[in-house]
């Protein structure tokens, strides 16, 4: 059940404030091709050093220059999306896939990225990157990705299929908690991590600073 305990405290510390948020998307684009183990160091890097951070390098360099300079705007934009009135499930669909769009304008996210930010600050659609690809053998990496000049018709209905991939092969919760429980075994964080629960755990320790 870690998603049900975690992710709701990690939701609302994303939406507490622009810096929150800012946090929680270094804390995803920091996780990229690196040993997940790790992030609690690299978040206390990034927050002291900021730019000059070792681990704040290329696109996620390009991240966090577009946070320092976009974030009360980016902020704004969500949570004005994710606090209105969209009544039925389908026009919180509509909402998730706006919202979605608004991420992907930030550099150093794609869809699959962008889907993380949304199980974090949000609790909804998830993230389906290389391990995940792995294992549903029906979802192709085209499916997954989009060019950042494609236009704005084509990026939404690569993220209306995106969305549906999501809800289709596991759910948000189940994709969270399968994606934990199979980082526990991963080569590079064996031994560092008991069980999908601890995963889970850390993202709190890492971002939130509970233990």
């Amino acid at each position: 059940m870690s998603f049900r305990e975690v992710n709701p405290v990690i939701n609302a510390y994303m939406q507490k404030s622009a810096l929150h948020m800012q946090d929680g998307i270094m804390f995803v684009v920091l996780s990229i091709k690196t040993p997940f183990h790790t992030m609690s160091k690299q978040m206390e890097d990034y927050r002291r050093y900021g730019l000059a951070s070792k681990h704040v390098w290329g696109l996620k360099q390009q991240t966090l220059e577009y946070l320092l300079e976009n974030r009360e705007d980016l902020y704004s934009d969500l949570m004005d999306m994710w606090r209105g009135d969209w009544g039925d499930m389908r026009k919180k669909q509509e909402r998730d896939r706006m919202m979605m769009l608004r991420l992907t304008m930030v550099p150093g996210l794609g869809m699959a990225k962008a889907g993380f930010v949304m199980q974090m600050m949000f609790g909804r659609v998830g993230c389906i990157d290389v391990h995940n690809l792995r294992r549903f053998h029906k979802v192709s990496p085209k499916d997954v990705q989009f060019i950042k000049s494609a236009k704005v018709d084509t990026k939404l209905k690569k993220i209306d299929n995106y969305i549906s991939i999501c809800k289709g092969n596991r759910s948000t919760e189940k994709l969270w908690d399968s994606w934990c429980e199979q980082l526990t075994y991963k080569r590079c964080n064996r031994g560092k991590f008991e069980s999908g629960f601890d995963v889970s755990m850390f993202h709190l320790t890492a971002l939130v600073g509970v233990k």
